[in-house]
């Protein structure tokens, strides 16, 4: 078991200049240099989540710490935000009262670890997500920190992690306009699978198995998904 939380941590870095890339392409800045602080704030939370032991888990400290972490060098206030906001043009949602966004992420974290642990994966992550951007708890950098907690809480299911491109911004809206948790749930389990073959290729590199050797990769696919918890 070891040895596969080693492998995700690996693939985990392997995977971060994809994603963090992705990420940043879909703020709304064209300013080169604005871009260049966003990747290497997402970088800094990114390694953040990544570091956090396996069995630890997400705390109300660890969700300030990685929204300050993405809005570092901006003119965003550190911590949770204290005013209403506009969560964007294709957002049709009201987020939480500033009031309730402490109680609401409680609630999020404690359904997350004590009420929702029999069902799918990708369903409990899901709900997470869109939950979590519907509170949206700070005045900027939500998607940005929204994404990286799936991403991270995917690597450490030992499942695939997913990539949210700027082309599937008005799905994705959708989704949490709605609380459209099955349809998000089956989104991200779409783009797990894409992600599937390039683990497990990577699985073989650091295995040293050549592409001449007889290995199923299925029986590896089940190896991966083993959970770390």
């Amino acid at each position: 078991m070891k040895k596969i939380e080693e492998f995700q941590k690996k693939y985990a870095e392997f995977f971060a200049e994809r994603f963090i890339y992705s990420t940043a392409e879909v703020e709304k800045s064209e300013d080169k240099n604005i871009k260049k602080k966003q990747i290497a704030s997402v970088l800094k939370a990114y390694k953040y989540l990544l570091d956090k032991p396996s069995d630890e888990r997400l705390t109300l400290k660890d969700i300030k710490e990685i929204g300050d972490i993405v809005n570092f060098d901006s003119d965003t206030p550190e911590g949770f935000r204290r005013i209403e906001v506009n969560p964007g043009n294709k957002a049709n949602f009201k987020p939480s009262d500033p009031r309730n966004i402490l109680n609401d992420l409680n609630q999020l974290l404690m359904n997350y670890y004590y009420m929702w642990n029999e069902i799918d994966p990708f369903l409990k992550e899901a709900i997470f997500h869109i939950s979590y951007m519907r509170i949206h708890p700070f005045e900027d950098g939500n998607k940005r920190s929204a994404k990286l907690i799936t991403t991270i809480n995917l690597l450490k299911e030992g499942l695939p992690p997913v990539i949210i491109t700027k082309e599937d911004t008005d799905e994705y809206y959708e989704f949490i306009n709605n609380s459209d948790y099955n349809g998000f749930a089956e989104f991200l389990k779409q783009r797990s699978n894409l992600e599937d073959n390039t683990m497990v290729g990577f699985y073989k590199i650091q295995e040293n198995i050549s592409p001449l050797d007889e290995v199923d990769n299925d029986s590896i696919k089940k190896i991966l998904k083993k959970s770390v918890k």
